[in-house]
């Protein structure tokens, strides 16, 4: 008999385990769960979008204004998360890039040799690119640096730029207060 009573709490258990994983993978499904349902609606999409990219905007904006003063750096006695893989201005290109072209892949933090076919000894291989844009099949066709006008004159970066260009790769620098809208992106990438 106890046996009996055993097995039948372990069948309970069994079951009750069973609906709980149906209920959680439903509700992924669903999209009622930490992820999105896999068929929104792409004009849905590109809607809360844009409207994620003018909250950030918004956001960065008053950032700037209340950090006009520098804090002093404190201390770090733990390690933790950065607040944000991507610097404000990198963050809101990167933003910027994908609102406007949602057809595209966008790649940040990259290296040169990572766009071109570079040996790793060479001496520019190791230098960055802020934002990289790649078409549907992965080949590079932009790299996008955000930096200050005295950043840009450097023999180095001279050098990456034409590097880029001479591969057929448009090499764009914005400045952190000037970086374009989402409807001149696409002109700025493919004009001729």
């Amino acid at each position: 008999m106890l046996i009996i009573i055993v097995k039948f709490a372990v069948a309970i258990l069994i079951v009750v385990g069973v609906l709980f994983l149906l209920r959680h993978f439903h509700r992924e499904i669903r999209g009622d769960g930490s992820m999105s349902s896999p068929r929104m609606d792409t004009k849905q999409s590109s809607s809360e979008s844009a409207h994620e990219l003018e909250s950030f905007i918004a956001a960065y904006r008053r950032e700037k204004e209340a950090t006009s003063a520098p804090e002093p750096v404190p201390a770090v006695t733990s390690w933790s998360a950065r607040k944000s893989f991507l610097a404000p201005p990198t963050k809101l290109c990167f933003m910027v890039l994908k609102t406007a072209l949602p057809d595209h892949h966008v790649f940040c933090n990259a290296r040169l040799v990572d766009a071109l076919e570079l040996h790793a000894g060479h001496p520019l291989a190791q230098a960055p690119i802020d934002i990289v844009v790649c078409n549907k099949d992965l080949a590079p066709i932009a790299a996008i640096d955000v930096c200050n006008v005295h950043e840009r004159n450097t023999p180095a970066e001279r050098e990456k730029s034409e590097r880029l260009q001479s591969a057929g790769i448009r090499h764009l620098r914005f400045t952190p207060n000037a970086i374009p809208k989402p409807a001149e992106i696409r002109d700025l990438i493919y004009r001729a």
